[in-house]
């Protein structure tokens, strides 16, 4: 009996861990997506903005968090 509660810990601590990747996962792909909507409605404001370094860099950094929540998403499945 002594020997099955070490096992049960871990199983626990796993299943904790593999909850926290996918809400994580679940955070980085709604960030992304706010971005998203920034570069978009900042594409759209009459302002003095450099439009090229804008898509770029909203793109790049979009791209970003989208990998990285689905792989901490794919981390949680396993």
């Amino acid at each position: 009996m002594c020997i099955d509660m070490p096992e049960k810990k871990a199983k626990g601590k796993e299943n904790s861990t593999s909850n926290v990747a996918l809400e994580a996962g679940k955070f980085c792909l709604d960030l992304a997506k706010l971005i998203f909507a920034g570069v978009i409605l900042a594409g759209l404001m009459k302002q003095d903005i450099d439009y090229v370094a804008l898509l770029c860099s909203g793109l790049g950094v979009v791209l970003i968090f989208t990998i990285f929540g689905f792989y901490l998403i794919k981390k949680s499945k396993k």
